[in-house]
Formats: structure tokens, sequence, C-alpha cells
């Protein structure tokens, strides 16, 4: 445990670090790494399926084009043996960016495939394969954040079940309660609004009843950073749920996280 604490206070002390981008914690944003940069995460998130570590290795291939591999660690549950999910694989293009006095505003693409890499008989996997895309907008001053985004999640085949494609549109807003410099600790807060319409999932080309609907929810959170380190943590809360036939209510997720950025490596 010393070893871990005194690398991570050399890494404080002796990097320059980077500027941290402040992105919703579950919505799209548009900002990307910097060319060759790259950062790591490690995030634990809990949600209906229980308790979940992901790690994320995020690089900068150009200015406006980064990757990321998401590699999701799934804690036991219910007879379920612990293990790798599905790994992710995400792209970013930010296709306009616009710098004025005090801030920025910029649009970005999204893509990314989900691998049934996760062993489904053991409830780590869906076993299909996914693919979404989406659009976002952000909008950055010295104090304010503003950010847009909607994406479509294209969701596979697997043991004759299709489950049913889903469309999210979401909304954030964010303060910085005090205006800091770079090497001071500055913190942000965030307030997001997400919508998600699901589709019904189909068994043998029939459409499942109880399936599919609409969700509203709203996510409180915060971002803590230190040089190249953040903190981040928030809470989806569900307010309105239009679910069709008869489904158990979707409960509150939460994310808890830490992002390392690292200088530029090629």
């Amino acid at each position: 445990m010393r070893v871990y604490v005194f690398v991570f206070a050399l890494i404080l002390l002796v990097l320059p670090g980077a500027v941290l981008a402040h992105e919703p914690l579950f919505g799209l944003g548009p900002h990307t790494i910097g060319q060759y940069s790259w950062a790591v995460e490690s995030e634990f998130a809990r949600n209906q399926a229980g308790w979940l570590n992901t790690y994320e290795l995020l690089y900068g291939l150009t200015p406006d084009i980064a990757i990321t591999g998401v590699f999701p660690y799934v804690f036991a549950r219910d007879g379920r043996a612990p293990g790798f999910g599905d790994l992710v694989l995400r792209g970013k293009y930010r296709f306009v960016r616009q710098d004025f006095r005090g801030g920025s505003r910029a649009f970005a693409l999204h893509l990314g495939v989900k691998f049934p890499t996760g062993n489904q008989q053991a409830l780590r996997g869906t076993g299909a394969f996914d693919a979404f895309a989406g659009l976002s907008f952000g909008l950055e001053s010295r104090r304010h954040y503003a950010f847009a985004g909607a994406r479509y999640l294209l969701r596979g085949t697997s043991n004759n079940l299709q489950r049913g494609n889903v469309f999210r549109l979401e909304a954030a807003y964010g303060i910085r309660p005090w205006k800091l410099e770079y090497l001071q600790p500055d913190l942000v807060l965030l307030a997001e609004v997400l919508a998600e319409t699901a589709g019904k999932n189909r068994i043998d080309n029939t459409a499942d009843p109880n399936s599919g609907g609409f969700t509203l929810s709203v996510a409180p959170g915060a971002l803590f950073s230190y040089r190249n380190v953040m903190f981040k943590a928030g809470v989806k809360i569900p307010m309105l749920n239009r679910l069709n036939g008869i489904q158990e209510n979707p409960g509150a997720e939460l994310i808890l996280a830490v992002e390392l950025h690292m200088p530029p490596f090629k």
C-alpha cells in the first residue's frame, strides 16, 4: 500500500500534467485528449446488475481524434462468478472547435463497438455485438459549462433474443463555484438530464410486450481535479418511467472514478 501511495505522490509532483477535460459523467462530451497524450481511468459503478470496476485507456491519435478501450471487471452477485465482461472500443472525432475569449465550443462525432468477450453463462456478457453512434456539443467558459448529446445504440442478437435498440438524448450544465488557477485544486458541479427510449425485445421474431419503454433521469455529480488527476462522482436517479407491460422499474446508478492524464507518448 505504501508503494502505491508513493508512486501516486511522485506522479503528482513530477509530471507537468495536462488540462483535464470537464465532461458529463453519464452523457457525451466533445473534448479530446490531445495528440499523443494518454490517460487511464478506474471507475466503480453500481447499477441493476450490481457492481463493476471499469478500466479505461485513452489515447489521442491527433488533436481531434481519440480512441478509448474499455475493460469492465464484473463483481460476483447472486451466484454470478466474477471476471471481465464485454470489451468496448470507442472513437471520438471533434470536427468543430471554436475558441473565443475565455472559453470554447465544440462538436464531436462518437462511434463505438461492444464485443461479446464476457462469459454469457456466468452473466458477465450479452453474447452479442453492439454498436453505437452519437453526436455531442460542448460549451465551456471559465465558470460555466453546457453539454448536449444524442446517441443510437444498435443491439445484436444472441440465442434467438434480439434486444431492442436504444435512443438517448442528454443535456448537462456545469458550474465552477470558484475561479481557481491550474495549480490549485479545482471543483466543477454538474447537473444532467437524460432521456432514453428502448425498443421491445424480440424472441424468435416475436415482440416481448414486457420490454422496452421510456425513462427520464436526472444525475447530479461533481468533478474535482488537481493538476493531472481528476476524481469523479455522480448518481443517476430515474424520475419518470413509462415502461411497456410488467417490468421492474430501474434503480439509481452510481459512479465513482479517478482519471490520470499522462504526457504525450509516441
